[in-house]
């Protein structure tokens, strides 16, 4: 068991070594494309990240405030592996499920090795030395439909268990029974994360929340003046349909909960939108109640869970 192990921290400290080396090179070429580097290729979000780190750019929930400290422990972010700056790594969010368990969107982390994310947990602020953990599985939903945005949900299995506490616990998943009592027009939700705070901004470092989000109904999303029959029954909407407060690029795998009698529950992943806060253009979340016996089943067994 001890050989084992020592024999996956060398091929972990291998990978992470020369991702880092051709990072350098691409630098020392004076390009910042790595549309022909295998190497650091991911999704799309994730190749974002890396560019802007490569780039020197500065490295998004519109109208929200700071968050209060430890109010969301189950609050994680998705950076890239090699980039030791937690706020530079950052391109996503994501909830934690349980000690070695994490949910986010599938657009996230589609096409991206386990070895290029490592998840950056029980902080409100990206910064090092909060706990940090490598991802050893990837789990993107078999339907997931990228044109459509259907089925924007993915697993992450991590390397080493979270220590959970205070600031680092899971969260339940809403089901379809509490859903259709707590999930109606108006009903207040909240979401969180280290996204942008207008389209096309800047992320930010210090974790921000919408803590009043009006949940929409489909009929209405689906107005001619929303998103015109695009949402789907795996999706949700929320947000005020004046605009203004929304959850923005950077926010995306994040949470979106409900309070019960009892604790908050996942309710939502971010998932897409158009642009931030538009007006009739609210939040798209994937709606979790969809997938509550898929998660149980890869949770319980990884191997065939996608079958």
């Amino acid at each position: 068991m001890k050989k084992s192990r020592t024999i996956y921290l060398m091929m972990g400290l291998l990978v992470f070594a020369s991702v880092s080396l051709i990072a350098e090179a691409v630098r020392a070429q004076g390009t910042v494309s790595i549309s022909q580097d295998s190497a650091l290729k991911g999704s799309k979000l994730y190749m974002e990240a890396v560019n802007n780190y490569l780039d020197k750019k500065q490295p998004k929930i519109v109208g929200g405030e700071l968050a209060p400290i430890g109010a969301y422990p189950w609050q994680v972010s998705l950076g890239v592996s090699w980039i030791a700056d937690p706020y530079s790594a950052h391109f996503c969010g994501g909830t934690v499920l349980s000690e070695r368990w994490i949910i986010t969107a599938a657009h996230c982390v589609v096409d991206t090795s386990p070895a290029r994310i490592a998840i950056t947990a029980g902080t409100n602020t990206l910064v090092a030395g909060a706990t940090r953990r490598n991802v050893k599985l990837i789990i993107v939903h078999k339907s997931y439909d990228p044109i459509k945005d259907d089925n924007d949900v993915a697993l992450m299995e991590l390397t080493d268990p979270l220590p959970t506490g205070i600031f680092i616990k899971p969260i339940p998943l809403l089901t379809p029974t509490a859903e259709s009592v707590l999930l109606i027009e108006d009903a207040p939700l909240a979401v969180t994360g280290w996204g942008a705070t207008e389209f096309g901004g800047n992320k930010v470092r210090d974790l921000r929340h919408l803590n009043k989000l009006p949940f929409v109904p489909t009929l209405t999303c689906n107005d001619v003046s929303a998103y015109n029959g695009r949402i789907t029954e795996n999706m949700i909407c929320a947000g005020p349909r004046l605009g203004g407060k929304d959850s923005c690029q950077g926010d995306s795998g994040g949470p979106l909960t409900v309070e019960t009698a009892t604790t908050p529950k996942l309710a939502g992943i971010v998932s897409w939108g158009e642009k931030c806060a538009e007006p009739d253009k609210v939040g798209v979340y994937t709606r979790v109640t969809r997938y509550v016996d898929w998660v149980n089943r890869c949770l319980n067994n990884a191997a065939s869970c996608n079958q």
